[in-house]
């Protein structure tokens, strides 16, 4: 299991003197960041909408997908929510099962994408739900998928 103390974070210090580096800093395409996959997780409060708005505007410019992550600590919060797994031979279907939730969550979630479709966001945008500590889960889906930038704010972390 991943902790906080495994990422490394790498900050870059535009005004320090870098004339010791041979660094090509130049205005061109090759530099210019490309963000293809961006990660938001959503905790169902209003600053996540917060940074779900910053991810749209990223996204506009850049063309990339947004993956909504929602996390369910405890899981009697997720209301009247259903999960139901058949197998299931369709070639679409991953490892031979069909996966199907239902319910307030998977609702709500649609309504999001919904909002941030009409809000103008031009883009792809789906969502993921798990259940786990917050932070586990953020740390496991950058581990599964290459995110090239996660988007969140840090007004509801719990350090707990």
């Amino acid at each position: 299991m991943s902790s906080a103390k495994d990422v490394k974070i790498t900050y870059v210090d535009l005004h320090k003197d870098s004339s010791s580096k041979s660094i090509d800093y130049s205005i061109s395409k090759s530099n210019i960041p490309s963000y293809p996959k961006i990660l938001v997780p959503d905790d169902g409060k209003e600053m996540s909408d917060k940074a779900l708005n910053y991810a749209i505007s990223i996204s506009n410019l850049s063309g990339a997908e947004i993956v909504i992550l929602r996390n369910i600590e405890d899981i009697e919060k997720m209301g009247d929510t259903s999960v139901s797994v058949s197998q299931n031979k369709e070639p679409d279907i991953k490892n031979g099962f069909k996966h199907n939730v239902k319910g307030e969550l998977v609702i709500a979630m649609e309504e999001k994408i919904k909002r941030c479709v009409e809000a103008g966001a031009k883009n792809k945008i789906s969502y993921e739900i798990r259940a786990g500590h917050a932070d586990d889960q953020v740390m496991k889906a950058c581990e599964e998928t290459h995110y090239d930038l996660v988007v969140m704010t840090a007004s509801h972390l719990d350090h707990g």
